[in-house]
C-alpha cells in the first residue's frame, strides 16, 4: 500500500483533493499494478502503475529500473517526486539492512549530501519525515523506482469500459 499512499499524497499536493486509498487501490488493481498470488498480493508492479496514473489521473510518471544515486538526485533536482525502492529497515537507519528493496519511500528533495524522504509506515515522526545522508541511504536503496512529474499533466486515455473506469482526481492544469 505504500505506492498507493504516495499516489494519494501526490494527488493531494497537485489537486488539493484525492480519491480514497481504497478507490486508488481498486484502480491500480484494474490496471494490473497489484496481482493476487494465493492469499498474498504481489508488491507494486511499476509499468501498469505508471499507465494507471497516466490514464486515470493525467499524471506523468516514468519507470526507472536502473537508477543510481546520481540519477535519483537529478530527478529530484528536476522537481520530480521519486518513489524509491528501499529496504523496509530504512525506518531504523542505524541498523544494517537485511536486503535492498521490498518497500517504497517517497523522495521529495535533496541537498548535495542529503535526501528528504516521506515514509508513512515510519514508526516515529523522524522515520516518517526523514532527512538522511546519501551515504546512509545508499545501502537501503535497490536502484529502481518510479518518478512522478506533478508539473506536467498528460492526456488521459479512455478506460477499457466506462463501468470499469477507476475513480479519478481532477487535475488543476
Amino acid at each position: 500500500m505504500c505506492g498507493i499512499a504516495f499516489l494519494r499524497m501526490a494527488l493531494w499536493h497537485r489537486d488539493g483533493q484525492a480519491p480514497s486509498l481504497f478507490e486508488l487501490l481498486n484502480g491500480a488493481r484494474h490496471y494490473g499494478a497489484y496481482i493476487r498470488q494465493g492469499q498474498e498480493i504481489k508488491g507494486l508492479i511499476y509499468e501498469p502503475f505508471v499507465r494507471y496514473v497516466r490514464d486515470t489521473h493525467a499524471l506523468a510518471g516514468e519507470v526507472h529500473p536502473d537508477l543510481d544515486l546520481l540519477g535519483l538526485g537529478e530527478l529530484l533536482d528536476a522537481g520530480r517526486l521519486v518513489m524509491a525502492s528501499v529496504s523496509k529497515e530504512i525506518r531504523r537507519p542505524d541498523r544494517a539492512p537485511q536486503r535492498r528493496g521490498g518497500h517504497l519511500v517517497l523522495a521529495i528533495g535533496r541537498s548535495e549530501d542529503t535526501i528528504v524522504l516521506r515514509n508513512p509506515s515510519g514508526h516515529t515522526p523522524q522515520a516518517r519525515a526523514a532527512v538522511m545522508d546519501m551515504e546512509q541511504f545508499e545501502p537501503f536503496f535497490s536502484g529502481r523506482g518510479i518518478s512522478l512529474n506533478l508539473r506536467r499533466t498528460v492526456e488521459r486515455r479512455p478506460a477499457k469500459t466506462e463501468a470499469a473506469r477507476p475513480v479519478a482526481s481532477q487535475p488543476t492544469t
